[in-house]
């Protein structure tokens, strides 16, 4: 029982910093631009089919290097087109016209690759099993939980480290005051929301191997990302981590207790959490303001 539960334990930490790096750019695009964005999640699934096409091809890390870009071209296309139609309107309106676009491309996807899943094979330097005395753990969950780890790590130091950071934090705050300023509005929109779609394609990827292809992916993965920033609070990358490893930990976890369950745990935990932090668990501002 120790070791099923320590194994759960682990996937629950794995699953949970993929949600966080799904979560994150999700949380930037939200906090500078106002825009609840539902095309978030067909990003993610761009990211795990585009990579499934590359892999079999050209090999796991060119592929894994190229298909990001791939994906953030196409939020660099959905931004000039469709998004920024919607700047300094209500919220609803982003949220309507980005989950229109994510509705029409779940149907493209299953038009060219019908609804069957599919499987990507973990690369051969992942494929085996790390052993610790009666241990046993797939080497392929640790490295995607390392790469998880890696990817918030990154957007961490871009945040808090550089100049464009600096001005992203101050556009979560007041992004016209941003452009009163002098600094270029609407580019920064349109890069962190290129960020944002490069990082879900990336998080794509990373579950390729785990959790099947399919049409779907991006509406499965879009609901618990926006309840992780909503825990979390809006624009915070240390309470979108702590957000997404509560929501990982807790379901992975509750599949030995109450599996029939599992799907409510995460809207459970944002309620007691929105209840007594109504900005969440880092946030210093509402979605609304």
């Amino acid at each position: 029982m120790g070791i099923l539960i320590l194994s759960l334990f682990l996937n629950g930490i794995g699953l949970g910093l993929v949600y966080a790096a799904v979560a994150i750019g999700f949380s930037l695009v939200l906090g500078v631009s106002g825009v609840i964005n539902f095309s978030h999640g067909i990003m993610y699934a761009f990211g795990a089919y585009f990579f499934w096409i590359l892999y079999g091809n050209i090999g796991f890390w060119p592929a894994l290097a190229i298909t990001p870009v791939f994906v953030a071209i196409i939020g660099f296309v959905i931004e000039r087109a469709l998004v920024r139609r919607v700047y300094g309107l209500d919220p609803l309106f982003g949220l309507v016209i980005t989950l229109g676009f994510a509705t029409a491309m779940e149907e493209v996807i299953r038009m060219i690759f019908g609804p069957a899943a599919y499987s990507v094979s973990a690369p051969s330097f992942a494929k085996g099993i790390f052993l610790i005395g009666d241990f046993a753990y797939p080497q392929y969950r640790l490295f995607i939980a390392v790469m998880a780890a890696a990817m918030l790590a990154g957007v961490w130091l871009l945040i808090d480290r550089t100049n464009f950071g600096a001005v992203v934090k101050a556009g979560m705050f007041n992004s016209e005051m941003v452009g009163a300023l002098g600094n270029n509005l609407p580019l920064l929109r349109t890069s962190v929301f290129i960020l944002g779609a490069a990082l879900a394609g990336l998080s794509g990827i990373l579950a390729a191997p785990i959790w099947s292809i399919k049409s779907q992916m991006g509406t499965l993965i879009l609901m618990p990302s926006f309840v992780i920033v909503l825990m979390g609070g809006l624009g915070s990358i240390p309470g979108t981590i702590i957000g997404g490893l509560l929501v990982g930990v807790s379901t992975s976890l509750a599949t030995l207790i109450i599996p029939r369950f599992v799907d409510i745990i995460p809207y459970l935990l944002m309620g007691v959490i929105i209840y007594f932090r109504p900005r969440g668990l880092f946030g210093e501002q509402n979605i609304a303001e």
